[in-house]
């Protein structure tokens, strides 16, 4: 066997897996989740799985290629409670989800991408209701795989709390990322 075989057989990497992250993020029937930026859905099924036919997945990105792959996902599988968004979510209303309206923002591997995440973070507070939780994952410092621009949870957690937001706990995302779950200051 070769070596770089081996080696990589010695390297075990622990990743996100979306399906038992959402366990942590307290998403249930008939609830409205907002995941920004989306992608092509990473997080998006599993949260649909969750809110089920009652409730609403608003997956939300700037690129309109990646949504088009969800969109043919969604027609395929008949997912009605996902929707599409193409939107900014680092400009004030550039979720175009109106305020109050979502029980948890999802901002996954978008804080680290962004120019200015504290406007994420605004938006996300801006679009939740009273109760809404803010749910933030992203790659953790030392990680073997991801981008060389990396926020840390400290940052996160500064922001979050200029953002109106408390931190109610840290969840284990895996051994790449770090998960962080605030509640909406009242």
């Amino acid at each position: 066997m070769p070596n770089e075989i081996k080696n990589l057989q010695k390297t075990e990497i622990s990743f996100l897996n979306p399906y038992s992250a959402v366990d942590e993020f307290g998403v249930g029937e008939g609830m409205s989740v907002a995941d920004f930026g989306s992608g092509a859905g990473h997080f998006v099924l599993s949260l649909a799985n969750r809110v089920g036919r009652d409730g609403r997945v608003y997956a939300i990105d700037m690129r309109q290629s990646v949504l088009e792959v969800l969109e043919g996902y969604i027609k395929l599988k008949g997912l009605v409670q996902i929707k599409t968004i193409k939107g900014n979510v680092e400009q004030v209303n550039g979720s175009v989800l109106h305020e109050g309206s979502q029980d948890v923002v999802l901002c996954s591997n978008i804080l680290h991408q962004v120019d200015h995440p504290f406007n994420v973070l605004k938006e996300a507070h801006r679009v939740l209701k009273g109760s809404g939780r803010l749910v933030v994952i992203d790659w953790i410092k030392n990680a073997k795989l991801g981008p060389a621009n990396r926020i840390s949870p400290k940052k996160i957690e500064e922001l979050a709390g200029e953002a109106g937001f408390k931190k109610e706990k840290e969840f284990q995302t895996g051994d790449q990322h770090y998960g962080l779950i605030f509640k909406k200051k009242l």
